[in-house]
């Protein structure tokens, strides 16, 4: 093999190795994930908003959470705001306005059960897709439930089941009366 056949082998194989050690913009400090600490609801409907909160200050693992239980009137349209926030930051973050720029690779996930409806997602992200900060719902006779919210992370909106791909990044489950 001649100099020039070598050197261009050599720059070649150089050039496809530096390629490939691209470096992974997950990693990139910047683009950490927040801790989400509380789970802040806010229902509107029958002349009053009311708020409820799912907080665990200290993240997975350690104390378990403070979840509000939610008192509703029954037979009441509501519209539903959803935030979520980092508290024991200083000063506390909100995550909400992330979630809505990056709404293309988030889902707010809702799982009524009992007296509780799942609220009907009014919100699209920048794909026409479901998001989810903005929802509404009617609540029924008087009765219990429970209000399951989970935040994803890069669902599959196309999937039939899109709550059931991506990545939980939070989720709390509220005891719900109506009454």
């Amino acid at each position: 093999m001649n100099f020039k056949s070598f050197l261009f082998a050599f720059l070649f194989l150089g050039a496809f190795v530096f390629s490939a050690c691209e470096k992974d913009k997950d990693s990139d400090p910047d683009n950490e994930q927040e801790l989400i600490t509380t789970i802040r609801l806010s229902f509107t409907g029958g002349g009053s908003t009311v708020t409820f909160n799912a907080t665990d200050k200290d993240g997975d693992g350690g104390l378990a959470p403070v979840i509000d239980k939610i008192a509703l009137k029954p037979n009441t349209d509501y519209a539903l705001k959803v935030e979520f926030l980092d508290e024991p930051k200083t000063p506390s973050a909100d995550i909400t306005e992330e979630v809505g720029e990056e709404s293309d690779v988030h889902l707010v996930c809702f799982t009524g059960s009992g007296s509780m409806p799942s609220p009907t997602i009014l919100d699209k992200d920048k794909n026409n897709k479901p998001l989810g900060l903005s929802s509404s719902f009617k609540t029924g006779a008087a009765g219990a439930g429970t209000l399951k919210v989970t935040l994803k992370h890069e669902p599959d909106k196309n999937n039939a089941n899109a709550c059931g791909t991506g990545e939980t990044d939070a989720e709390a489950t509220f005891t719900v009366e109506v009454k």
